[in-house]
């Protein structure tokens, strides 16, 4: 701790508050890291979270932008009511790259879009991992202006042994560490205490779209004949904002038809329309409808879910067809997305 406290140049003054936010922040990002590692919605959860991670690094660019912009611009949906946004600047264009690196399996491709080489200082190890991660970050934002060191403080988390893979919603940082050269402690709490809210709100996503798979398989298990539903619902999974339009071309069926297995989801309390007009429909998952103040929480104590079903092979089918489900439309949403990356 000398050596730490003898570096004023590198990290912050380890205060007892500094300390405290260290430990909060590292035991949040902990927790986001177990819990992925071990959930069935893995997959969906990380096609949300790039877009929570996106959003943040536009906004520490000075970008104003929110999450519902960039949740409809991954679902390919224009939501009613949002305003276009005029600009002559593509601010999605490192969006598919960087979602190519987070899948990427070699642990050092991530690195080949950083200003400078992979080198930290003699002090930097004395100093605990996510102060590392961060003044590394601190350094690549003062030398490259884009938003690409945002991007890459997942890669950092992940290679300082923070979390076993990337987790796309801890980009960030503070605008702090690219204008000021030394930097305070206020600076060092910002940036620390976003960190962990960004954790904090990554666990949340996490048991929302948990909540959703366990509702759906049950919603699928208590159909006598679910059809088409199955295959919906593991898409809401992916695509929380859809259109019957939209499901239509995904999905190889008509709009009528669309429309109606979309009306049966919402009965079911897996989507909500947040239209409210008889064309150009849309629905979105529920718990974004809160998110994005297209329908008021819910006050009072949480409802408890209902018991699990009763073991049944049966059940057990339906539950496996419906992962089944979940699969195939990730693999086909991946194949769509690189196609769109491809050509734009």
């Amino acid at each position: 701790m000398d050596t730490a406290t003898a570096s004023p140049r590198y990290g912050p003054d380890y205060t007892p508050k500094m300390v405290a936010a260290l430990a909060s922040c590292t035991a949040s990002i902990a927790r986001l890291d177990a819990r992925i590692l071990v959930s069935s919605v893995g997959s969906a959860w990380r096609k949300r979270a790039a877009w929570i991670g996106y959003t943040r690094a536009l906004q520490l660019q000075s970008v104003e932008i929110d999450e519902i912009d960039v949740f409809s611009w991954g679902c390919e949906l224009k939501i009613v009511g949002r305003a276009l946004r005029a600009s002559i600047v593509d601010i999605f264009e490192d969006f598919v790259p960087w979602q190519t690196a987070l899948c990427d399996p070699d642990r050092f491709a991530w690195r080949n879009a950083r200003p400078l080489a992979f080198v930290e200082r003699d002090p930097a190890a004395a100093h605990p991992p996510i102060v590392r991660a961060l003044e590394m970050l601190r350094r690549d934002s003062r030398a490259d202006r884009s938003i690409v060191p945002w991007l890459g403080l997942p890669f950092m988390l992940r290679d300082l042994g923070l979390c076993a893979a990337p987790l796309p919603c801890l980009t960030g940082g503070a605008k702090a560490f690219r204008l000021r050269k030394t930097l305070g402690e206020a600076d060092w709490l910002t940036a620390l205490r976003a960190l962990e809210a960004s954790a904090q709100s990554g666990i949340a996503h996490l048991d929302e779209l948990d909540r959703h798979h366990r509702l759906a398989q049950r919603a699928i298990a208590n159909e006598y004949r679910p059809g088409a539903l199955p295959r919906l619902l593991a898409l809401t999974s992916f695509r929380p904002l859809l259109a019957p339009q939209s499901v239509a071309t995904l999905l190889g069926m008509s709009v009528a038809g669309a429309s109606k297995l979309l009306e049966r989801a919402a009965e079911a309390g897996l989507l909500v329309e947040i239209s409210h007009r008889r064309s150009w429909r849309q629905f979105l998952t529920p718990d974004l409808a809160v998110a994005f103040g297209f329908v008021e929480p819910r006050r009072g104590r949480p409802r408890n879910e209902p018991p699990p079903l009763p073991a049944d092979p049966k059940i057990a089918e339906a539950y496996d067809a419906f992962d089944r489900e979940m699969a195939e439309i990730d693999a086909m949403l991946e194949s769509r997305a690189l196609k769109r990356g491809s050509s734009a």
